[in-house]
């Protein structure tokens, strides 16, 4: 397991560790199924389901589709998990793309604040 790998699990075990915890969360995830993308642009990737507050088949590599990809450079999200790097500042800059619709994107925002 890499460093990025790392971080991106113990993001997982926060997210489950939120859900637990928060009703209104649930509640807004209950319905939703999306296939995301970690799109690392100079490596393979990462790939996850998010089924209805839970997230499934976390794997190396990228889903053929996608509802949710994240685009970055391996470094750049290494310095988003560790907070080097702030979410907004990387968007801003282009340090950090994404393709997903609006709603998935303020499900993103309530996911890492």
């Amino acid at each position: 397991m890499d460093e990025l790998e790392g971080h991106i699990k113990n993001a997982i075990e926060k997210f489950k560790a939120k859900i637990a915890e928060d009703e209104e969360l649930r509640n807004d995830l209950k319905e939703v199924v999306r296939n995301v993308n970690v799109d690392t642009t100079d490596n393979e990737g990462f790939s996850f389901i998010l089924d209805k507050g839970e997230i499934k088949d976390f794997k190396r590599g990228k889903l053929e589709t996608a509802e949710i990809t994240l685009h970055a450079t391996t470094d750049d999200f290494k310095q988003l998990f560790t907070g080097q790097l702030k979410p907004m500042k990387a968007w801003a800059t282009k340090r950090l793309k994404f393709d997903a619709s609006i709603d998935d994107v303020m499900r993103l925002k309530k996911l890492i604040s």
